[in-house]
């Protein structure tokens, strides 16, 4: 069961790194720690620039770590499954799981696609998802592609043919396929720029509503590359209250989101979130290599004040080593940036160091 403390830092912010703004600390805290004047858009650095700054350092410390405490999907994260050599992990008497998974991560949110291999095909146990297929040529007509969000429907995303932030389909069909993964998970295109010519990520915010189009939804194609297989990020079977509406030459087709996951004690596979562990009962793999992938959602419900402030001084240390800054930041007292700076880096590993787990290999 994970902690919770009323002295963490926060639980469950959105970042916004363009304002300087991360998940484990923000411009302003880091201000305040060299004692400089604020951020803004006009100094040097600029909040965005302390925000590129604060996402790197946000990354160096969930490697250093092992474990995320911001939300992170993992992708197809694949394992092995033999339940001969699996089944010896408790030592009990009685088992009630033909054969669990030890996934590479801790503190897993959700778990988005669970694929496991039933002999000629990978079949998802997790999550409601929607299989969408795209036409096989480019369209000279009108062409939408909606989300709705709840009965009735209270938040709406739509994506627009031949524009940025929706999706080109001039390149064929599992190009399209890339263009509307791309879209929904709001990323720079990089498997299709070069045929698009795009410059910038995707985004998508609510045409209904509010939050962004990947707040609610991950996608990636289908085995054959022909269609999007898109998951509802909402808990459990809750994402049956989504559909897309596919809208050409004002021509609607509904697809609706259909609920894969019987998860449960009782269930065909359970799972210890806080320890990365995935149980299987009555629905488990084939007995083959690479038989399980997964696609799940890492990060802690909880920042740690301790993580805060390691980030914090991080940010600070790296702002100090930029000669631009000198005007910025002052040295105080007998004190100078260099020495600074190694006190910030040295205070910094120090808490990291202390947040380590404990691993230890058993033969």
């Amino acid at each position: 069961m994970g902690k919770l403390s009323k002295s963490d830092y926060v639980a469950g912010s959105a970042a916004d790194y363009s304002n300087g703004i991360g998940y484990y600390t923000r411009h302003f805290d880091v201000s305040e720690l060299l004692q400089c004047g604020e951020f803004t858009n006009s100094t040097t650095p600029s909040k965005g620039a302390v925000g590129s700054i604060i996402k790197r350092v946000e990354g160096k410390i969930d490697d250093s770590l092992k474990v995320s405490h911001r939300p992170e999907i993992i992708e197809k994260e694949v394992h092995n499954f033999d339940p001969f050599i699996q089944s010896q992990y408790p030592v009990i008497p009685y088992k009630d799981y033909v054969g669990f998974i030890q996934m590479n991560s801790e503190k897993v949110k959700k778990i988005l696609r669970l694929e496991v291999w039933q002999g000629d095909n990978y079949v998802d146990m997790a999550s409601a998802s929607c299989i969408y297929t795209p036409p096989t040529t480019a369209q000279t007509a009108a062409y939408t592609l909606r989300f709705d969000i709840g009965s009735p429907v209270t938040v709406s995303f739509t994506l627009t043919e031949n524009t940025s932030n929706g999706f080109y389909d001039q390149f064929g069909q599992k190009t399209t396929v890339l263009e509307i993964c791309a879209a929904i998970n709001e990323r720079f295109p990089h498997a299709t720029a070069d045929f698009t010519q795009q410059t910038t990520a995707k985004t998508t915010s609510a045409s209904t509503g509010s939050g962004n189009i990947s707040d609610f939804f991950y996608a990636c194609p289908t085995e054959d590359g022909k269609s999007v297989y898109i998951s509802s990020k909402l808990p459990s079977d809750a994402g049956t209250i989504c559909n897309l509406v596919e809208t050409i030459d004002g021509t609607s087709q509904t697809f609706s989101f259909v609920d894969n996951e019987t998860g449960g004690r009782n269930e065909e596979f359970w799972t210890i979130r806080d320890e990365g562990k995935l149980f299987f009962r009555t629905n488990y793999p084939y007995l083959t290599q690479h038989s399980v992938r997964i696609t799940y959602i890492r990060g802690s419900s909880r920042i740690p004040s301790a993580i805060h402030e390691a980030a914090t001084k991080l940010v600070a240390a790296e702002i100090l080593l930029t000669d631009d800054n000198t005007i910025l930041i002052a040295e105080t007292g007998n004190i100078d940036i260099t020495k600074k700076h190694e006190i910030l880096v040295a205070e910094a590993k120090e808490i990291i160091d202390g947040k380590k787990n404990l691993v230890y290999l058993i033969d």
